[in-house]
């Protein structure tokens, strides 16, 4: 039985993988940026074993094994060094999914775009050599590193929500958090605390776009404060920040006459540092 990439070792790996890697280092002329291009095709075998097919850009069907050679690795990288290449799901034709690879340095971002679902993006950020560890070893499984951790990173951050979001949109069951329907969705973060609602929120464009929601917070300020003060214009996530900022100073100033632990106050600065944290804007 042929082992996936997952179940591969220093002994033997994917034959794939294996069959792409052999073809590279024949026809290669340098290794100025094999190790990339190695992560690369580890991405394309590790998306194909889940059940995504290869297409070009008119959506036709692409045989990896027939068609893979050095030119058509070229073709997927542009000269700025970004990796690019088209997938659909087996059996959802009507959503094309981008794979996009950018190096940073010694890491890659890699990100999954579904072009026809409001391009929900996935990303996940890989350190090049934590997998590819040595381009120019005796043999090819040898190259290699982790590939179980590897996979299965990839996949629960990347691979299992895309399938979900894509089953979802046709009407399918989904087991995970991001494909469930919008109203589905929010009444479940109205039922969590707010800060397991910001650590939900950061996972993608999706979910990040429900943080900025003004009927989340909202119902967020009447469920924890009670309050019908209105907004004077801000938003609603402005007026939950100053209500929960109030109602912390007032705890903690009657804390501190019954001599509050440092761990109060503590909780009470981590909170406002990581509400106003910038880095929400930027997706994880």
């Amino acid at each position: 039985m042929e082992i996936t990439l997952e179940e591969s070792n220093t002994e033997k790996i994917a034959p794939l993988l294996h069959e792409f890697v052999k073809r590279i280092l024949k026809e290669s002329k340098t290794y100025d940026s094999i190790q990339k291009d190695f992560l690369f095709i580890m991405i394309i075998v590790l998306m194909i074993e889940n059940g995504f097919l290869l297409v070009s850009e008119d959506k036709e069907v692409i045989d990896p094994i027939a068609s893979f050679s050095v030119a058509q690795l070229s073709n997927w990288k542009s000269p700025s060094g970004i990796y690019e290449s088209t997938f659909i799901m087996s059996g959802f034709k009507n959503i094309t999914l981008k794979l996009i690879m950018s190096p940073l340095g010694a890491t890659v971002l890699v990100n999954l775009v579904i072009n026809e679902l409001n391009y929900d993006t996935y990303s996940i950020c890989i350190p090049i050599s934590r997998y590819v560890v040595s381009p120019q070893a005796t043999s090819i499984p040898m190259i290699f590193r982790d590939l179980k951790h590897f996979s299965t990173t990839f996949k629960n951050k990347t691979v299992s929500a895309v399938k979900s979001r894509i089953l979802s949109h046709h009407g399918y069951a989904s087991a995970s958090l991001m494909g469930v329907p919008e109203e589905v969705l929010f009444n479940i973060m109205i039922n969590l605390p707010v800060m397991d609602i910001l650590n939900v929120c950061k996972a993608n464009t999706r979910l990040k776009a429900l943080l900025e929601s003004d009927s989340l917070w909202y119902s967020l300020c009447k469920r924890d404060f009670k309050s019908d003060q209105q907004t004077d214009g801000r938003s609603w996530k402005d007026l939950y920040k100053q209500l929960y900022i109030t109602e912390q100073d007032k705890k903690l100033r009657s804390q501190n006459r019954g001599a509050g632990s440092m761990h109060d106050y503590m909780d009470y600065s981590d909170y406002i540092s990581y509400i106003d944290n910038p880095l929400w804007n930027v997706i994880i």
